[in-house]
């Protein structure tokens, strides 16, 4: 593995040059950023692969838009469709990846969910179809720099900080540690319920001065049918399409369930009729034995089972967002930044 670093370390130099490259010509104002007449709050990493974004961009779904008309807006990774499509009842996640069927799912009409790959586009668009609009979200736009944000809020993983990385294709980084910069808050995810900070000295080299750093960590639900909970269940056949599988791994085997299979496909896997004939198949025919798969996959699963007609077995594990920081500060950090931008729209 060192050796294969070693070897990518020249591309990774080449990269770095192009990625900081454009940076810089958007801090000169050589490229420039469009402003939009609502707030932006910008959720996003430097690492590529699965930080937690979800989590808590459906924090934040949940908390303003109780008091904010609110909208959150992807690229939709992993869907089959092009440009703008705003989220309806009958949308899949080959129309608008599964991350935003994910977060529709928990919309009950409270907030919109859209998907474009040109944010600029995406949010225009928004405007037109949703009357009164004062809020965006943007999943997963740290990189995306053609529209301006009111709040830049940097994910990082607790057991992967990013100052601990490299850029691609040596390292996992999508830019810089640099670019940390442009961070108003920096929110280190999937940290253990006890944990120790890590040391503020490394993120100081890149981060600007009083930026706070607040840790959260992923709350595991009880095991969920699609008729509500699942009792007694002790061993399973797990299903993952997700980045990161051991701290779920470790969450089940802690909750003393066994797990006696692990069908562990890619990040954002796109689930076939045969994937869940050759999982149900697994399962021969015991019914002691459920079937357990992530939230983020089961919006893809849900309806193969109903073209397949299976009614039991399967179940999924939801999750939501504990801040382990002082949770106020936080939330009227960005509070604080959306009202000033709403009072300057007013």
């Amino acid at each position: 593995m060192i050796f294969l670093k070693i070897l990518l370390w020249p591309f990774s130099i080449l990269y770095g040059c192009i990625v900081t490259g454009r940076n810089k010509l958007y801090d000169l104002g050589l490229f420039t950023s469009t402003d939009v007449p609502v707030a932006v709050v910008c959720v996003g990493n430097l690492k590529a692969g699965g930080t937690g974004k979800t989590p808590f961009t459906q924090y934040l779904l949940d908390t303003y838009s109780e008091t904010h008309k609110t909208a959150v807006l992807s690229r939709g990774y992993g869907r089959k469709t092009r440009g703008f499509v705003l989220a309806q009842a009958q949308s899949t996640a080959v129309e608008i990846g599964d991350e935003p069927l994910q977060l529709f799912a928990h919309a009950q009409d409270r907030y919109h969910v859209a998907v474009c790959e040109d944010r600029i586009e995406g949010v225009k668009r928004l405007l037109e179809l949703v009357p009164d609009l004062k809020l965006v979200i943007l999943d997963d736009g740290f990189q995306h720099r053609k529209i301006k944000r009111d709040v830049n809020v940097l994910l990082t993983e607790y057991n992967d900080p990013f100052y601990t990385d490299m850029l691609l294709p040596s390292g996992r980084l999508r830019e810089s540690r640099i670019s940390a910069a442009r961070a108003d808050v920096i929110v280190v995810t999937k940290t253990p319920p006890v944990y120790k900070p890590l040391p503020h000295q490394r993120f100081i080299s890149y981060i600007k001065p009083r930026v706070p750093v607040h840790y959260t960590g992923i709350i595991y639900g009880d095991i969920t049918h699609q008729k509500g909970k699942t009792d007694q269940v002790k061993s399973i056949i797990l299903v993952t399409g997700i980045a990161n599988t051991q701290p779920l791994v470790d969450y089940l085997k802690e909750k003393q369930l066994d797990i006696i299979k692990h069908f562990n496909f890619s990040d954002h896997y796109s689930f076939s009729l045969q994937d869940i004939e050759k999982i149900e198949n697994a399962r021969n025919k015991d019914e002691s034995i459920q079937i357990v798969t992530t939230e983020k996959d089961w919006v893809k699963i849900v309806p193969l089972l109903d073209q397949l007609n299976i009614t039991s077995g399967w179940n999924y594990l939801p999750i939501s967002l504990g801040v382990f920081s002082n949770e106020k500060v936080l939330l009227d950090l960005i509070q604080q930044k959306i009202s000033k931008r709403l009072y300057s729209l007013s």
